[in-house]
């Protein structure tokens, strides 16, 4: 609050010796008509007050400190009164739960929460060697005629951009209607210096656990604000039969 009060007392002073702040032209998303403001990605520490469950999303009414705030976060088990951190996030106002039939005022969409104080093991942890790259394939998945694995994507990545590819892959998340898209996390079981998943946008819908083929355009160093950086995107992906 003190950054933002100084901040304005500065523009204030700047307005009044005829020196001009820089207008912001940016004009906030539309989400079905839901209106979307990004903000800054950092870190939040809060306490769990209430818990809605929907099919793809876990609401939470949230407090941090004096302030109290609806997050939604791909569907978990999240218990009230315990206390969570998240990075980031983007909040959608007036944004209607269809599966809860409730307009929410504000909701911070985020990725997911971090437990700081997790259950303690039961058993002692073994060192093993860690494989970060792989090329073999999960069982179960074959790529499709023309299409590559998330090893060919990641070690060719710049010949790669703006090119459209194929993959074939398991779901691993979903995460349906955010900024007009849904998002896939997909895996193949290969991987590049522990790089195992990528993530898709489309407009098509998929479960967790299906394995699915896509084609898309690769996109690189993509900032959408709010905390989502991706080194990789596939973006406007259809799903192929």
């Amino acid at each position: 609050m003190k950054k933002i009060i100084i901040w304005s007392s500065a523009c204030l002073v700047a307005l009044l010796t005829l020196v001009q702040c820089k207008p912001n032209n940016e004009k906030p998303e539309t989400i079905k008509g839901v209106e979307a403001v990004k903000e800054n990605s950092n870190s939040h520490k809060i306490t769990v007050k209430e818990v809605l469950n929907a099919n793809a999303y876990t609401y939470l009414l949230a407090t941090e400190g004096a302030k109290e705030y609806w997050i939604a976060v791909p569907k978990t088990d999240v218990k009230v009164g315990k206390t969570y951190t998240y990075e980031g996030g983007m909040e959608m106002k007036k944004f209607e739960s269809k599966d809860l039939k409730r307009t929410f005022d504000s909701v911070f969409f985020v990725e997911g929460l971090t437990d700081p104080n997790p259950p303690a093991a039961t058993e002692t942890a073994t060192t093993l060697p860690k494989v970060t790259s792989s090329t073999q394939l999960s069982k179960g998945i074959t790529l499709a005629k023309g299409g590559i694995s998330i090893f060919d994507l990641y070690s060719t990545k710049d010949k790669l951009a703006g090119k459209t590819v194929i993959l074939t892959g398991k779901v691993v998340k979903f995460l349906p209607e955010i900024m007009n898209k849904n998002w896939i996390h997909l895996q193949d079981g290969t991987s590049l210096n522990g790089f195992n998943d990528i993530t898709i946008t489309t407009l098509a819908k998929v479960k967790v656990d299906e394995i699915v083929t896509v084609k898309g355009t690769v996109a690189l160093n993509k900032d959408l604000g709010a905390g989502y950086k991706y080194d990789i995107l596939i973006e406007d992906a259809v799903l192929l039969k």
